[in-house]
């Protein structure tokens, strides 16, 4: 593991090169609560409070206050990030170059409930994981008319600054799907593949059906795709209707017979759940469209579509990491913190933008960690965290950043040197001027 005050110089380019904040003060105080939540690998203030880099003389009341003060800035709001965030995936994560969803970027909407809070993440699907873009905070329960028009801002908040020459493909959950967003998605020109609730109703042939009508006349060995309108009339979306059953969207390592007792015991318990809460609910319908997934999607062939759904399932393990982590263990700790701590909405926003830059960072350092042209030495370091090699680019940048034996220190300073040096380069290149980084400064401190 690298020593605070070192990470620190490493990680001050970065934010140079990213152009947070207005100089020296701001760009030193977001690298130093970024470089604490690196090390401390915690969101809570008393981990990143500790973590934070100054001189050993350094209260805890100070620590304390410095980390407060950092939630009253606007360097760390979604509105600010946003296009900081845009420009760093830009430079740093490229496109799929193989397969049918070549040239494609992903982008993964969803929400996580955190205590009285719920968050609203749109990001970008890469490696397995996602990098979040633009984020949203209301109270739960959710202020009636809010969801949709939440979730069409952060949407109109990417689209302002996301390059023209990228396209995207933004993937969902049912309950994202509605006319409007999909009028909003037909105006940014961006592709989507979003799944389908069962009650709906869908134009297909010219005729109004019912999903469950339309799913029973399916195949159930294959995927299924066929023109069809959602909505009405003027205001109605054209697209592709792809029906299949939600086995084909299991991956390989969780079709394992103790994956699939695990899932069978999770069905049986929801099926109890349905039959004994509420029990004066119609619920008739929910058994049956469990085992099916009904996509709407600008794709013209179902299994590619259904390729294209798998994206999603990233934001979870995202959500994952940043509340409990892979084993209950590892994680940033977002949701407990959220539970037992009283925030106002601004505060909330601005501990997610911490943890998009963190996430940003670290992914990119497990990815690099990952690629086969890596030094024998470092990768033989690698092969010591796991048996499968299944670890996540985000797991990986967790232990990266985290070794305790030293060994992976002169690769990390070379590697988080050339990462800045992709950031000013990009930057250089879209203000046409060469690039100039300025010197590394020493952490502020709270007097």
């Amino acid at each position: 593991m690298l020593p605070p005050g070192e990470l620190y110089r490493l990680v001050l380019p970065w934010v140079q090169a990213l152009g947070l904040g207005q100089g020296g003060p701001s760009q030193a105080g977001v690298a130093a609560l970024l470089t604490a939540l690196l090390v401390g690998q915690s969101l809570w203030p008393s981990a990143l409070m500790r973590a934070l880099p100054s001189p050993p003389a350094c209260f805890a009341r100070s620590r304390y206050q410095r980390v407060a003060r950092a939630w009253r800035r606007p360097w760390l709001s979604s509105a600010h990030l946003t296009p900081v965030l845009v420009r760093a995936v830009g430079a740093l994560l490229p496109v799929a170059a193989r397969g049918p969803l070549a040239g494609l970027t992903h982008l993964a909407l969803d929400t996580v409930r955190c205590g009285r809070w719920e968050l609203f993440v749109l990001g970008m699907v890469w490696h397995g994981r996602v990098v979040p873009l633009a984020w949203a905070v209301l109270p739960y329960p959710l202020p009636k008319g809010q969801f949709t028009p939440t979730v069409c801002a952060l949407l109109c908040q990417v689209a302002a600054v996301w390059p023209a020459e990228r396209p995207v493909h933004l993937v969902a959950d049912r309950a994202f799907a509605s006319g409007r967003l999909l009028r909003l998605l037909r105006a940014l020109k961006w592709g989507y593949t979003l799944r389908l609730r069962a009650r709906l109703h869908l134009t297909v042939g010219g005729r109004e059906q019912a999903v469950p009508e339309l799913w029973t006349a399916a195949p159930a060995a294959q995927w299924s795709a066929q023109p069809a309108q959602y909505g009405r009339g003027a205001a109605g979306v054209s697209g592709t209707l792809v029906l299949g059953k939600g086995h084909w969207l299991v991956p390989a390592h969780q079709a394992t017979p103790g994956s699939v007792r695990h899932r069978a015991r999770q069905q049986a318990r929801r099926a109890h759940d349905l039959r004994t809460k509420r029990p004066g609910r119609p619920r008739a319908a929910a058994p049956a469209s469990d085992g099916w997934v009904v996509l709407f999607s600008t794709h013209a062939v179902g299994w590619v579509a259904a390729l294209s759904y798998r994206q999603r399932w990233a934001i979870e393990g995202s959500f994952r990491d940043l509340q409990s982590g892979w084993d209950g263990q590892h994680g940033w700790g977002l949701e407990r913190l959220l539970q037992h701590w009283g925030p106002a909405s601004p505060t909330v926003e601005r501990v997610v933008g911490l943890s998009a830059l963190g996430s940003l960072l670290q992914c990119w350092l497990g990815e690099e960690l990952g690629r086969p042209t890596v030094p024998a030495v470092m990768a033989a370091v690698r092969q010591e965290w796991t048996t499968t090699g299944r670890l996540s680019v985000w797991a990986r940048g967790q232990l990266a950043v985290t070794e305790p034996t030293g060994r992976l220190q002169p690769w990390l300073r070379a590697t988080l040197g050339r990462g800045a040096d992709q950031l000013h380069a990009a930057g250089s290149a879209e203000s046409g001027r060469p690039p100039a980084p300025s010197e590394p400064s020493a952490p502020a401190v709270a007097a």
